[in-house]
């Protein structure tokens, strides 16, 4: 997934399709059909909506600026989530829609916060 490096003003995520490694060859991802991205020794498990998981052997550091950081947010240091399928947001997790809790690191906190508009809500900076 590494990519040469381009410059600031360059876009880092150009494509909405991955091309991941995959036995022998390699396997077409579409980008919003990736849930999350956990992180696990020296691998990375892409686990897809349909519940398909892809193991890359790379550290998440290589994938997470090809990925759009208007789209997919890291909220602990094993776990990069697409927003989009984040169904619950309550102090400290999120819960995926696929009923996946993930504890959110408190470095990552403040940002996810702000990702979000919050309705209704008399605290919503707290």
């Amino acid at each position: 997934m590494k990519t040469e490096m381009k410059a600031s003003n360059e876009c880092l995520y150009p494509t909405d399709v991955f091309l991941i490694s995959c036995g022998m060859g390699c396997k077409r991802i579409t980008v919003t059909d990736i849930a999350y991205i956990e992180a696990m020794k020296d691998n990375c498990i892409i686990h897809m909506v349909d519940g398909k998981r892809y193991t890359q052997s790379c550290p998440m550091g290589d994938i997470e600026p090809e990925l759009n950081p208007d789209m997919f947010k890291r909220i602990h240091r094993s776990f990069i989530v697409n927003i989009s399928y984040i169904d619950i947001y309550y102090y400290g997790h999120v819960v995926l829609e696929n009923g996946m809790e993930v504890h959110i690191g408190d470095k990552y906190r403040e940002e996810l916060k702000s990702s979000f508009h919050f309705w209704g809500s008399r605290n919503r900076n707290k």
